[in-house]
């Protein structure tokens, strides 16, 4: 199946994709429930016929008759346990693409939740498919073969049968009615647990550096302990009922037994009937027993799968937008109000500006001031709650969300580069990049001598997050991902942060050769020498664009206020081309 239709296809429609494999793993669980009746059959002929008329031929062509059977139930027996691997295997890899977009999605969406939960989902869907459980849901179906088998041996097998089969389905509705909130509760608790251990993880230098390993550490064993107490309950409650359905059915097998002797004292049976009985019956409650045993797997998979759906239907894909032409860098922003998606708070209120290619825009102001809300939205990573952003005319939705990313340069204020090598970083991670393209994108950058220098030049390994790098060498090395294959579109947020005097002479170069090259570039700056080669300027304070026009006119403004960036008065549409 093509990547377009795997990422398309919801949940339902993923397994249904291979309801032909399951209509075949319905008709192999019947033929598996027919042989089963093997035992028992064979039982019966030995003590009814073979020991009645003491015949070694019957007897050892009725063993040869079995083995063959046995064979034949094994083999089908592995068939479907393989199919059910093949199946689990199948959803997941039609489901796989759309997950990882739903959980990123989540992220971008709400910033505050970033999290792995639907790809963790999609994987307990996947073993659950071989897990004991769905051979159990398969075989259930066919449990009246066997109430039939023991209807022929005598009514009263059959009856007694029924009764334990209806008193462990009643056990079962009982055991759902009471454990399912208990586990859902211990699930959440279990994975409140692993997020606050993952953040630990994730931030153990500062934790290290700061002493806050022990509070956060009594914070993680609150989470674990009320976790681990919510799973002890649910155990505990579970087990009982575990071992309460399994002493039962045995009960009501040793009881057949009974039974079957009873009915053969008074000639209405025969000892092979009541040995057959006894394993037939076995075999009719079997899944029903490993159903109420398998519970929790079966809970866990259901929360998982309907949490899938919830999280895949709620980051729908919709049809590829028509191809644009080649960005050139025409920027227009019309009363634009944008803040953190999944929150109410307005971090920008009606800005408007507009870039020509070739523009360079330096953006200042005070820290929460919304400017590098203004990146995010530029470069489409949020979308505006009200107003316009669109570049070369086109709003941002007309863009395919890879295609505009792969023409703008954006380097965040939070340098984020992934576990791979410096050329695999730089190149934004495509298989067919050129060596020269990289290589042009950090020179560049005037990163390329620096990344001589790392053990292995551009095939060095940086680790997570670059973890192996210096900030300053990881913000350089961002830069050059920014400048990759020249785009016409560049936002650097805070690009100068944690550069040396080099790190910082090497960045305005680059700026210059933007300028010079005719790219449009927004500069989010607190450092005065980060705006020397800006033509424009915008001042965000509180949200509020409060002044915008060329560079050296919103500076003396600024200068002649005598006032901070934020109390200066705002020019009016119009002016000083704002």
């Amino acid at each position: 199946m093509p990547p377009e239709a795997k990422r398309d296809l919801t949940p339902a429609e993923a397994v249904q994709a291979s309801r032909r494999s399951l209509w075949g793993l319905a008709g192999f669980s019947f033929f598996i429930n027919i042989l089963m009746l093997t035992g028992p059959l064979y039982m019966l002929q030995v003590y009814d016929r073979v020991l009645a008329s003491g015949s070694v031929p019957t007897l050892m062509a009725l063993t040869a008759l079995i083995a063959g059977l046995y064979l034949t139930l094994g083999a089908l027996d592995w068939t479907r346990q393989s199919l059910f691997s093949v199946i689990g295997s199948q959803v997941e890899d039609r489901l796989a693409d759309s997950t990882l977009e739903a959980t990123v999605a989540s992220s971008l969406n709400d910033p505050g939740q970033s999290t792995d939960r639907p790809l963790q989902n999609l994987r307990t869907v996947r073993r659950f498919f071989s897990s004991p459980a769905l051979p159990a849901l398969f075989d259930a179906p066919w449990s009246p073969i066997f109430f039939l088998a023991l209807f022929s041996l005598h009514w009263a097998f059959g009856l007694w049968a029924l009764f334990g089969g209806a008193a462990l389905v009643t056990l079962g509705l009982i055991n759902r009615a009471i454990t399912a909130n208990r586990l859902r509760v211990a699930e959440e608790q279990d994975w409140g647990a692993q997020q606050r251990a993952r953040e630990m993880t994730q931030n153990a230098e500062t934790m290290e550096a700061l002493g806050m390993r022990r509070p956060l550490e009594a914070k993680w064993r609150e989470s674990l302990d009320s976790s681990d107490q919510a799973n002890t309950s649910s155990s505990e409650t579970l087990g009982a009922f575990t071992a309460g359905t399994k002493a039962f059915r045995l009960f009501l097998q040793s009881a057949i037994l009974g039974l079957g002797a009873w009915l053969a004292i008074i000639g209405q049976s025969t000892p092979g009937a009541m040995i057959a009985a006894s394993i037939i019956m076995g075999r009719a409650i079997a899944p029903i027993e490993q159903l109420v045993s398998q519970w929790r797997g079966i809970s866990s998979a259901h929360t998982a799968w309907s949490a899938l759906k919830a999280s895949i239907a709620g980051s729908p894909r919709g049809e590829e937008p028509m191809p644009l032409p080649k960005i050139e860098g025409r920027l227009s922003i019309e009363d634009m109000t944008a803040g953190p998606p999944g929150t109410r708070l307005q971090a920008l209120k009606r800005i408007n500006f507009e870039l020509s290619p070739g523009d360079t825009l330096g953006v200042i102001g005070p820290s929460a001031s919304g400017k590098s809300t203004l990146a995010r939205v530029i470069s489409g990573v949020w979308r505006p709650f009200s107003g316009s952003v669109r570049i070369d005319g086109s709003e941002l939705t007309a863009w395919s969300r890879e295609a505009l990313g792969l023409q703008i340069g954006y380097l965040s204020q939070k340098v984020d580069l992934f576990a791979g090598t410096v050329k695999a970083n730089i190149s934004r991670f495509q298989d067919d990049a050129e060596p020269e393209a990289i290589i042009a994108a950090a020179q560049a950058a005037g990163c390329h001598d620096l990344i001589l220098h790392l053990s292995d030049g551009y095939e060095t390994e940086i680790g997570e997050g670059g973890a192996y790098l210096s900030a300053g060498q990881r913000q350089r090395i961002a830069l050059a991902r920014a400048l990759y294959g020249d785009p016409n579109l560049v936002i650097l947020d805070e690009p100068n942060s944690n550069l040396d005097s080099a790190g910082d002479e090497a960045l305005q170069n680059a700026i210059l050769k933007l300028k010079e090259r005719g790219a449009t570039t927004l500069i989010i700056a607190h450092r005065p020498n980060s705006i020397l080669y800006c033509d424009q300027l915008l001042v965000l304070s509180q949200g509020e664009q409060r002044l915008y026009g060329p560079k050296d006119e919103v500076l003396a403004k600024i200068a002649s206020s005598h006032n901070a960036p934020g109390q200066v008065t705002p020019i009016r549409k119009g002016d000083s081309n704002g």
